[in-house]
């Protein structure tokens, strides 16, 4: 798709943190959430303690998930656990490869979970798929950061008594039809989340990361179960998307009916109407996707 609302570095990290968090989650199980956590923080901050202009490595996500893999079982030693499981672990985890990306199928894992509400899914993957800390959550969302900070570590303590010591393969994890309307909201909620962004720390007022985060993994989701549902919800995306140039000028948001259509994206709009069905039943995703696309096609 050529466009260059989201220049490829812009958005690397956000994809990355998601990719490491589903790595390593798949290979140390839900025991180890927490470490895994602080594994990738503890990765990127020494990337910008040891990365200089001429020591940067050719393969970023490989050596990130090299130090946090290692950070991970630093901890594990450190807490004289499981020796066994280490010295599996140490055979089996080498590196990460561009086509390993589990975030899909993690989003659908806590989807699944039925003692977790909807919110506290959406604060946690906000926090480990995403890449978002405490503060810009509770900037995005408006929750006090306290309930947020309490909500992610219920969830975390939720999913460590369910699958206590068990072991998860998360590439082998199919949605089922609640599992995908679950993660269709997670994602609706993130990109709106992005786009209507008010954080005074967001410079262009539309957090164009979560935008295209939440864009991707959908049409993922799309690729992969080919429903009505989603696809109308890819294509509201794309809608939103093709106008996000038009709708800041100077910092200041531009009302619809006063965007410069000009710097609509019409790649990504013909996209929107590619992926416009209309389904057996209706839904929200289907009925906004008309409404801003019959908006979007009339002439003022």
């Amino acid at each position: 798709m050529s466009n260059n609302l989201f220049p490829k570095e812009e958005t690397n990290y956000r994809a990355l943190f998601g990719k490491l968090f589903s790595g390593l989650l798949n290979k140390f199980g839900t025991d180890y959430v927490s470490e895994i956590e602080d594994a990738i923080q503890n990765s990127f901050l020494k990337s910008l303690k040891i990365w200089k202009q001429n020591n940067v490595p050719s393969n970023k996500e490989n050596w990130l998930f090299i130090v946090a893999r290692n950070d991970v079982l630093n901890q594990i030693k450190r807490k004289k656990e499981n020796n066994n499981f280490l010295v599996e672990k140490i055979t089996n985890i080498s590196s990460i490869s561009n086509e390993t990306d589990l975030r899909l199928q993690t989003i659908i894992f806590i989807s699944a979970l039925e003692k977790v509400s909807n919110q506290a899914k959406i604060l946690f993957i906000l926090k480990n798929i995403f890449g978002l800390n405490i503060a810009e959550i509770s900037d995005s969302t408006l929750i006090n950061q306290e309930a947020i900070y309490k909500s992610i570590n219920r969830t975390k303590k939720t999913i460590q008594l369910e699958f206590k010591s068990n072991e998860i393969d998360l590439s082998s994890i199919k949605a089922n039809k609640k599992d995908i309307s679950i993660a269709e909201e997670i994602f609706y909620a993130v990109f709106n989340i992005g786009f209507d962004s008010f954080s005074e720390n967001t410079e262009s007022i539309v957090n164009k990361d979560l935008c295209l985060e939440a864009f991707a993994l959908t049409k993922l989701l799309f690729s992969q179960y080919q429903t009505d549902s989603t696809s109308n919800l890819f294509a509201l995306f794309c809608f939103h998307i093709s106008r996000i140039s038009a709708k800041v000028d100077n910092g200041k948001l531009i009302s619809f009916f006063n965007q410069d259509r000009k710097k609509w994206n019409k790649e990504l709009l013909n996209l929107g109407f590619h992926y416009l069905k209309k389904p057996k039943t209706v839904s929200k995703f289907y009925l906004e996707a008309v409404i801003i696309s019959k908006y979007m096609s009339v002439k003022f």
